[in-house]
């Protein structure tokens, strides 16, 4: 484990070395998150932003020794805007898929944490299976244990946010049975669920895990099984244009770096409560 993390050290700090850095061939970085997935990124109602993603995105900054600016765009057109220059990064706790791939590249994953249904305590669909389990949908009994939750999910509402792995997955497999809801923000879905216009959403489970914490929102409870695999890709990882290679190369160094001093661990710490450093850098 110390050689493994030795080797990672010494590769990202050669390749942070290698070349011009970034501040001589661009001045600034343009960071957008979404600025409304807690505790990835939050708007405050000053207008700053706070969260894993924001706090993280300066740590890799420094560790190129670049300037970088974190912005808030909406997360359902991040990727044409990307495409189109309005900014450089995607820092908006997306995770990499196949379907996204096509049209931009992403940075080796920095974490991860999965995604859960939730509903109202009291709600029937609280017999969601496979609480406390994890579902992988590539696994061979998947198509069972869906075939399941389908069932239970006759004839109800489900939210899901615009352009996520959530609502890819609620519509590849639950179309048919229920209603999907699309919200643009996060928060909205929340409050169309304690309200009663959904009956369950499907969410990431560090987002829902935090919601449910907060004042308002306590009765949100999470069901069935922790979600990953297929349409949920392989973790969360930043979003670059294609012909930005360079830019791709020097943050996947700043990452393995920040995953070998520690940086990576002690954040997820500080804003998750546990670790989401993804296995391939441990």
């Amino acid at each position: 484990m110390k050689r493994h993390l030795t080797l990672a050290l010494g590769l990202a700090i050669t390749l942070l070395g290698a070349g011009p850095t970034l501040s001589q061939t661009s001045p600034t970085i343009r960071i957008a998150t979404d600025g409304e997935s807690p505790p990835y990124s939050l708007s405050k109602p000053d207008g700053s932003t706070e969260g894993f993603e924001v706090e993280y995105a300066r740590s890799l900054c420094d560790k190129m020794q670049v300037k970088c600016t974190v912005e808030v765009q909406d997360f359902s057109g991040m990727i044409p805007a990307l495409n189109a220059g309005k900014f450089d990064v995607i820092m908006a706790s997306m995770s990499i898929t196949k379907k996204r791939e096509e049209a931009i590249n992403f940075s080796i994953p920095y974490g991860g944490t999965g995604n859960v249904f939730a509903t109202m305590k009291g709600s029937p669909l609280e017999a969601l299976p496979g609480k406390g389990g994890t579902l992988t949908l590539t696994s061979e009994n998947a198509a069972a244990r869906i075939e399941e939750m389908r069932k239970l999910l006759k004839g109800k509402a489900i939210g899901v946010q615009t352009a996520s792995v959530s609502a890819e997955f609620a519509k590849t497999y639950f179309k048919d049975v229920a209603e999907i809801r699309e919200y643009q923000k996060n928060e909205e879905i929340n409050l169309d669920l304690i309200a009663g216009r959904v009956d369950v959403e499907i969410n990431g489970r560090s987002f829902l895990h935090n919601s449910a914490k907060a004042p308002g929102f306590q009765d949100i409870v999470l069901i069935g099984p922790l979600l990953d695999g297929g349409v949920f890709g392989g973790g969360v990882g930043l979003g670059f244009r294609k012909s930005d290679t360079d830019l791709k190369a020097k943050f996947d160094a700043a990452i393995r770096a920040s995953a070998a001093d520690g940086t990576l661990k002690a954040l997820s710490m500080k804003w998750f409560g546990f670790d989401i450093t993804p296995s391939s850098l441990r």
